[in-house]
């Protein structure tokens, strides 16, 4: 029994037609013998070729989130090129072969152009602290599939990069300061003004909270028994005291308020940051 009758009786064996085998294919000893010897051939000329690069790369100081796109990209292309050519000297169509392939590795493709988009428009840098499609946290990567993105609660979430070109990123990594909204609500009987300086003399003293642009305190609105206020901080070195900067500005208005004789309303809410998705915190 030829290795053409052995394959049909196997697809045949596993559901397929018998025929599913074109009649041109060459299953010869002697044709699968040379198309392993090519494969084989095909892996160490990639591995060559990847460890080339590497060296090539370092040498020339290329970026490394290139590189890591690059020498997977020089590896992967040698063996998918000699897969092709061992299927055409099977007598398979190279034409059919690729069209099947595009159609299989469209998404691969599209995240690929879609990663080497990012690197050459540079929307954010590693390290960065951004925002995808709700998912906050720092840049650790961008591969050649997809962005990494390390939370704030210990996850990784992968966002392919096709979805990362098409979609609003925000990056709280590009401004030396970023601006928090505080929420206050007292009660109405109390002079807005007193409030006011209570408010400011307290921020002077908390750390992390610039002198300029000056914090600001407006009246938001007056419902009820209570004065809603708001507060307008800006926070110095946002990538690494940002919460613990926002938590020192709310603890010593609040320390700053009660000790001259004012409470806050139990309603009170805090805006956690502007730009990104906001948090409402009940205190």
């Amino acid at each position: 029994m030829d290795p053409t009758q052995i394959l049909n009786q196997i697809l045949s064996a596993a559901g397929f037609s018998a025929t599913a085998l074109p009649a041109a294919v060459d299953l010869s000893l002697m044709n699968i013998v040379r198309s392993l010897l090519i494969l084989i051939g095909a892996y160490f000329l990639a591995r060559l070729t990847r460890g080339f690069l590497e060296r090539t790369f370092t040498r020339i100081k290329l970026e490394p989130r290139v590189a890591k796109i690059l020498t997977p990209l020089a590896f992967y292309g040698i063996i998918g090129l000699a897969v092709v050519w061992v299927l055409g000297g099977f007598g398979l169509s190279i034409l059919v072969l690729g069209v099947a392939a595009g159609f299989a590795l469209q998404d691969l493709i599209k995240n690929f152009a879609a990663g080497m988009m990012i690197l050459a428009t540079r929307p954010f840098q590693m390290g960065d602290w951004i925002v995808i499609n709700g998912n906050e946290g720092l840049v650790a990567e961008v591969g050649w599939r997809g962005t990494f993105i390390d939370t704030f609660d210990g996850r990784r979430v992968i966002i392919p990069n096709s979805n990362v070109v098409t979609s609003v990123v925000t990056n709280n990594s590009l401004k030396p300061q970023l601006r928090s909204t505080l929420r206050f609500s007292v009660p109405l009987h109390v002079d807005f003004a007193r409030v006011e300086g209570f408010i400011l003399d307290a921020l002077r003293a908390a750390p992390g909270i610039s002198a300029d642009p000056a914090p600001r305190v407006l009246l938001d609105s007056l419902g009820g028994d209570a004065m809603n206020i708001v507060v307008w901080i800006w926070i110095l070195d946002p990538m690494n005291q940002f919460r613990t900067a926002l938590s020192a500005a709310q603890r010593v208005i609040k320390e700053n308020l009660q000790t001259n004789g004012i409470e806050l309303n139990p309603a009170t809410t805090v805006v956690m940051s502007k730009g990104t998705n906001e948090a409402l915190l009940q205190e």
